[in-house]
């Protein structure tokens, strides 16, 4: 088996990891543009990223983090340089795989519940 076919057969085994690596790609490229410059991009590029960067890096790490790390007292991790991008990062990460797996597994829910249906019409 090649790569290509390994890789195909893990994702069609794996749709939890599918639709995870799917759903974090465009959020963690932004992230980590936004925290070093690998590629210099004109500022132009920045400022239209800007809406899409609050809608899919800022808004989920804001509410986990008001969620999560701000009841438990963990919001001072935030504010230590060099370990809040670790954190930012992290929770995006962590978010992103809690929204993968809630779409498979309701996806699966429904399709359960609409083939239950179909069985007793």
């Amino acid at each position: 088996m090649n790569r290509l076919e390994s890789a195909w057969h893990w994702l069609s085994t794996h749709p939890v990891g599918a639709v995870f690596l799917v759903l974090v790609a465009i959020p963690a490229m932004i992230a980590v543009f936004s925290f070093k410059e690998v590629i210099p991009l004109p500022a132009a590029v920045f400022s239209a990223l800007e809406v899409v960067f609050r809608l899919f890096v800022y808004a989920p790490v804001a509410a986990v983090r008001a969620v999560l790390f701000d009841p438990l007292g963990l919001d001072v991790l935030f504010s230590i340089p060099g370990v809040n991008q670790t954190v930012v990062f992290l929770t995006l990460l962590g978010f992103y795989y809690a929204l993968s797996v809630a779409i498979v597994h309701g996806s699966r829910f429904v399709r359960h519940r609409l083939a239950l249906e179909r069985r007793h019409s």
